[in-house]
């Protein structure tokens, strides 16, 4: 079991390393040591967490979970550049750029969680780390081109009775930019992407940690009645009548056979659970494919709550009314990315405990899809505003204000279908998609 752990662990696409109570690391990931630059073999059973960050001796945020320190001690390291995770129960999170990474330094997003036994007992702390150089980097080209194109446009519109030549070089310059523009977007859709994934890791490792925390409770007790069993079989062997009551009353052969199925079938279940969790994250995390496909997205809908079901499962109960619907002609992946958008918002939407609904159709040649929440609301002032490129509401560090405006690409643009709002001040939202079932309805 520990391997099957250490296996998961450090085939995740997501830089991950764990320490134990003692500060010791127990686990360096394939892709920690590819953004370190430090190997597996040179960091574990070592206190040296630090020395890739940091250029002289100072606790990471996964010390400071072991510590159990207090918010003041986590202000003293970070500067206020912080935050208690909303969704993992005892974690923090943080951006900022690290210029001893790289050759010119990196951004990194990270989560540190702790980890207990199946007792309770802080046992150690898992680390996440997310690489977000490049969405820092394409929302500065972004933002360069959009002040470049809005230039251009202002300092055109006065010389349109110019002649034909500098009008056809206006047009050339226009499309240079528009296309650069296109490929920052690019850029962003991919980035937005794995930074959900990153901010999803901690919580998915999380919900790894319970069924594999009771299986390995489970091998212990199957362990114990093993040995238990060999006894008695070794009593028959000796053929002492004595020793083989005594070895039958010992062994408790009726509470054997009432309790052996019930712990194997738990384990299965466990691991059953472990198997599902890891290969929704993993068709996830693919890089999408450009072409159309028929795609149940249901099941779609069904993956992506499992990907994010920890980002939920402490805000709101989440109630799902799915009506029949057809296969649709779309790209899935990228779908996947508007549904994870609309859940994640929703549960940020809700202060507390709340509910989230969702709820799908089909009619006049198009499916529907809703996600409905009992969150905040948005004034209509606010939400005039959700579509447009870096708005957000949010505070500093949970959200780039690209989520839907990247999702109303997906839909509108991509896929030429809609996505209606509907909010009220104090009551919560609702979000509504509508996709043509094949794509040359769309055109």
């Amino acid at each position: 079991m520990a391997l099957f752990l250490e296996q998961i662990i450090d085939g995740d696409p997501v830089p991950t390393f764990v320490i134990d109570a003692n500060h010791r690391i127990t686990h360096w990931n394939r892709a920690c040591a590819a953004i370190s630059g430090v190997t597996s073999s040179e960091m574990v059973g070592t206190d040296l967490q630090w020395k890739i960050f940091y250029p002289s001796p100072r606790p990471v945020m996964a010390d400071l979970i072991v510590n159990g320190s207090l918010e003041e001690q986590f202000e003293t390291y970070y500067h206020g550049m912080f935050q208690r995770s909303k969704t993992i129960a005892g974690a923090f999170e943080a951006e900022t750029f690290f210029p001893k990474l790289g050759s010119d330094g990196i951004w990194l997003f990270f989560t540190a969680a702790p980890l207990r036994d199946a007792n309770g007992k802080l046992v150690g702390a898992i680390e996440t780390l997310q690489d977000v150089t490049d969405r820092h980097r394409a929302e500065d080209d972004l933002r360069q081109y959009q002040n470049q194109l809005e230039e251009l446009v202002d300092r055109r519109t006065s010389q349109l009775a110019e002649a034909n030549a500098s009008l056809e070089k206006d047009r050339r310059e226009l499309e240079q930019l528009l296309s650069k523009v296109e490929e920052a977007q690019q850029q962003l859709l991919q980035s937005e992407k794995m930074a959900a994934i990153g901010q999803l890791a901690a919580g998915v490792a999380h919900e790894i940690n319970n069924p594999v925390g009771f299986v390995n409770s489970n091998l212990g007790s199957l362990k114990s009645y093993v040995g238990q069993l060999l006894a008695v079989i070794s009593a028959y062997e000796g053929g002492d009548p004595a020793s083989i009551a005594q070895a039958r009353q010992t062994a408790d052969l009726d509470f054997l056979r009432e309790d052996l199925p019930s712990l194997l079938a738990e384990s299965q279940e466990g691991l059953g659970r472990v198997s599902k969790i890891v290969q929704d994250l993993k068709d996830f995390s693919h890089v999408d494919q450009a072409e159309h496909q028929q795609a149940d997205l249901n099941a779609a809908m069904e993956s992506t709550l499992n990907v994010v079901w920890n980002e939920l499962k402490y805000k709101a109960e989440v109630i799902r009314q799915f009506g029949d619907i057809p296969l649709v002609d779309c790209i899935p992946a990228q779908i996947n990315q508007v549904f994870l958008n609309l859940l994640v918002n929703a549960a940020q939407a809700i202060p507390q405990q709340g509910k989230i609904f969702v709820r799908s159709g089909a009619e006049n040649g198009h499916v529907w899809f809703e996600v409905e929440d009992t969150g905040q609301g948005m004034t209509d002032e606010v939400r005039h505003k959700i579509f447009d490129p870096f708005f957000t509401t949010k505070p500093i560090g949970k959200g780039t204000g690209l989520g839907l405006s990247i999702s109303y690409d997906i839909i509108v643009k991509k896929h030429h279908g809609r996505m209606d709002v509907a909010s009220q001040p104090g009551k919560g939202s609702c979000f509504r998609l509508w996709l043509p079932l094949a794509a040359q309805e769309a055109a």
